[in-house]
């Protein structure tokens, strides 16, 4: 079986994508069509954004959203279809985060399933996960008929700009020069928006800096490297790369803090499958005074 998608379906899931990270630096989220041809190959078609809560690290599609989308999309295409659920990483690569993992079992009431997540620059994973009869997922290839990506359309900008929205925002005691009340990329060089990620410990919130925007966008960094790393998407060296490289961003912030870059070992007992270690766990307070 393979799986296509036409270069004016296709390039609507970029256009969604760039559209939400020029509105809000954010990620975006949505469903596609698959529905089987004569050679009982997957066609994707029909790329819908619906209402939901975005943000540089995660989309959130609103139930009742989601219920109606499938009632109509019932109407117009019958039963024999199949839903896939896409979503999008702004500028950052194209990966499997532990969040999209857990998220898929949430389709896994049937025999097979797929995903597909994107970024701006074009890139792409695209998943089928088996269910039934056993447990198996793969990556494989989504070919793309042909084209070349335009600019965005305005109706697209119109519709992300219409159906989603940002979280609150908290500001919290920092020690940064700016800050801003939308959220960057993770890498970005002018400063990080005041989003909580729901980390929080008593020391990080003694000190000023649970809550934070720098503080809570670590958190969030060494949650997702840590997931890429139990995953089998990245390999020890890629996660201490990634590490060095947000610590030195925390150093030109001028952080009082940093990420432990810990043995391969101490990673691996760490962040295993069963030990439910908390990401502040990594964070080290060097030069504040507790």
């Amino acid at each position: 079986m393979e799986f296509y998608i036409s270069q004016k379906d296709w390039k609507k899931v970029l256009d969604y994508a760039q559209a939400s990270y020029d509105e809000f630096k954010s990620e975006v989220g949505g469903f596609l069509i698959a529905t089987a041809d004569k050679d009982k190959d997957m066609i994707l078609s029909h790329p819908e954004i619906l209402e939901q809560t975005v943000s540089g690290g995660s989309t959130e599609m609103e139930k009742a959203a989601i219920a109606d989308y499938y009632v109509k999309s019932a109407m117009e295409h019958g039963n024999d279809v199949r839903f896939v659920w896409w979503h999008s990483h702004a500028n950052m690569g194209a990966f499997w985060s532990g969040t999209d993992t857990s998220t898929m079992k949430d389709y896994s009431n049937g025999d097979w399933s797929a995903f597909l997540v994107v970024n701006i620059k074009g890139e792409y994973k695209f998943r089928i996960c088996v269910w039934d009869p056993i447990v198996a997922h793969e990556d494989t290839t989504l070919n793309i008929l042909g084209g070349k990506v335009r600019s965005v359309p305005k109706t697209i900008a119109n519709q992300v700009s219409e159906l989603c929205s940002q979280p609150a925002v908290s500001h919290y005691a920092t020690n940064l020069a700016t800050t801003r009340n939308k959220q960057t990329s993770l890498y970005d060089q002018d400063g990080f928006g005041g989003y909580s990620y729901g980390y929080s410990n008593a020391f990080g919130f003694q000190n000023g800096y649970t809550g934070t925007s720098l503080y809570d966008a670590t958190l969030q960094m060494i949650d997702e490297l840590c997931h890429l790393y139990t995953d089998g998407e990245f390999t020890f060296k890629e996660w201490l790369k990634e590490v060095k490289n947000w610590n030195r961003i925390l150093k030109r912030k001028k952080a009082a803090f940093s990420i432990t870059e810990v043995t391969e070992n101490d990673l691996h007992l760490k962040c295993g499958f069963y030990t439910g270690t908390s990401p502040t766990t990594f964070i080290d307070y060097e030069g504040v005074d507790g």
